[in-house]
């Protein structure tokens, strides 16, 4: 026999409950592929509200990219390196071994080379994790401007 669990719902709480609905060999056609589609579900629920009641904010499409990124923040009181992981029209996420203590809002430079584009701009930390950083882009030339855009074109496959 092959057990499985079912989700039951109690006083508005969820509750996983196991139970059998299989014999080896013999497949009962109500369960065949419903825990799968809604694991499906739930993983595109999870992408799209990361914490109940925070919905997404982020204003442009952010595109995997594997770069390198010098970060300095503006009071010249820390300078690390990290990968740069995805980058929007907006802003970055760099990943760090560096101990960083920034706080959002903090102001910083960011230099970062991808795609054999070297990109430096001005940002404001947007959220701090313990191997890494958001950021938003602040003031970017025009010149980096379009260096940016021609970048994310290339990641988006919209250009060869």
């Amino acid at each position: 026999m092959i057990g499985s669990a079912v989700l039951a719902s109690r006083d508005g709480h969820d509750l996983w409950e196991a139970g059998v609905d299989k014999f080896e060999g013999q497949v009962d056609s109500q369960f065949d592929g419903h825990a799968e589609q809604e694991e499906q579900k739930d993983q595109k629920e999870r992408r799209s509200v990361a914490v109940e009641g925070i919905v997404e904010r982020r204003e442009h499409t952010r595109y995997a990219v594997d770069a390198w990124a010098e970060v300095m923040v503006k009071d010249g009181t820390m300078l690390f390196r990290g990968r740069v992981l995805d980058v929007s029209q907006g802003g970055c996420y760099i990943e760090t071994e560096a101990r960083l203590r920034l706080t959002p809002g903090t102001p910083v430079e960011i230099i970062f080379r991808a795609h054999d584009r070297v990109l430096r701009c001005e940002g404001t930390s947007r959220m701090v994790r313990t191997r890494g950083a958001g950021f938003l882009f602040e003031m970017m030339s025009a010149k980096v401007r379009t260096e940016l855009e021609g970048l994310i074109a290339e990641l988006s496959g919209e250009r060869g």
